[in-house]
């Protein structure tokens, strides 16, 4: 295992936050860039400027780290390098309760326009009822694609019955919700991401907790509990983690992809190591990165034209997938 890398990657992590703060249409001086950091308010235009990035840097931290930890445990749990939220429908299953409770809630006045804790368990339970079904099939099918094929039939689905409400609501509903399916970051709201960002913290601290059992799972459901794991107990703890990750995910940006399968490949690659106790945290770590670093270029490629995330996310995470099935089918 490389240990040096472990230093390496919070050293580049904060390097990404402070390129996020300062990088813009607007340029802003990198010492009150820190200074907001470090919570010195800064005059004018500056201080305005740094706040919204800064509440944008902060949703991609923890969208991102939710993406990268769930990436991990899904990947682990089903054996299956092309586990992902996105890829296997987890992340549109949120998106799908959301949207209905979002929808349906506010037309009957049950929930304000934007409740992040009723949106979180919506999101949570379409995400829990997917991974579910992920679990179930996973028992039948034993081909790694065939377990993928379904995952995306699963999301495509959802997304299908997503646009089906969306184009029943009104037209400027429809049109911030179309935008946030395709995943931003730029509308981005303290009061949103401080209520999601204690779950969101709970739940990776909850993860940490999986990393031994995943471990054991990982020589066989025979084996695991020979060694004395409960695999009935980590497998369902492991599939509601991963659900409250995903969801604290999309209330935030809406549904971004390919994040949680490129930071546990990327953990692997650089530590050289299967063990769960380090690839679950460093995931979270590296999916945090990924997440602002893609922000970062979202905001700056076609300037002054913003792209949604998940555009540029697909822009090395499709190639990933690639590579990896045909490394699966020994294609060089």
């Amino acid at each position: 295992m490389r240990r040096y890398v472990l230093p390496v990657l919070p050293a580049s992590l904060l390097g990404s936050v402070l390129l996020s703060a300062a990088t813009g249409s607007v340029k802003v001086p990198l010492e009150s860039v820190i200074g907001g950091l470090l919570g010195f308010r800064a005059e004018g235009l500056a201080a305005t400027v740094i706040d919204l990035r800064l509440v944008r840097t902060v949703a991609a931290l923890a969208s991102g780290a939710s993406l990268g930890a769930a990436g991990a445990i899904l990947q682990s749990l089903f054996r299956n390098p092309l586990a992902d939220p996105f890829v296997l429908g987890i992340s549109s299953g949120s998106s799908l309760a959301i949207a209905a409770t979002l929808i349906a809630g506010t037309g009957l006045g049950l929930i304000s326009s934007y409740d992040p804790q009723a949106l979180y368990v919506a999101g949570a339970l379409g995400a829990l009822a997917v991974s579910l079904a992920v679990v179930a099939l996973s028992s039948l099918l034993r081909s790694v694609l065939g377990l993928v094929l379904v995952g995306v039939m699963l999301g495509y689905l959802a997304s299908a019955l997503t646009t089906l409400l969306v184009i029943t609501s009104d037209v400027e509903r429809m049109r911030a919700f179309t935008f946030w399916t395709l995943g931003t970051f730029s509308a981005s709201k303290w009061s949103v991401v401080s209520s999601v960002l204690p779950i969101a913290i709970g739940s990776l601290l909850v993860s940490l907790l999986v990393a031994k059992p995943l471990n054991a799972l990982l020589f066989g459901e025979e084996t695991a509990a020979s060694m004395g794991a409960s695999v009935r107990a980590s497998r369902v703890v492991a599939v509601a983690v991963a659900a409250s990750l995903v969801s604290c995910s999309v209330v935030v940006s809406g549904p971004i992809g390919f994040i949680g399968l490129a930071a546990p490949h990327a953990v692997r690659l650089l530590l050289r190591t299967e063990d769960n106790r380090l690839i679950v945290p460093l995931s979270a770590l590296v999916g945090a990165e990924l997440a602002v670093l893609s922000d970062v270029a979202a905001r700056t490629l076609m300037s002054p034209l913003e792209l949604p995330v998940t555009a540029v996310t697909s822009l090395f995470g499709a190639p990933t997938v690639l590579v990896l099935v045909m490394r699966r089918w020994g294609i060089r």
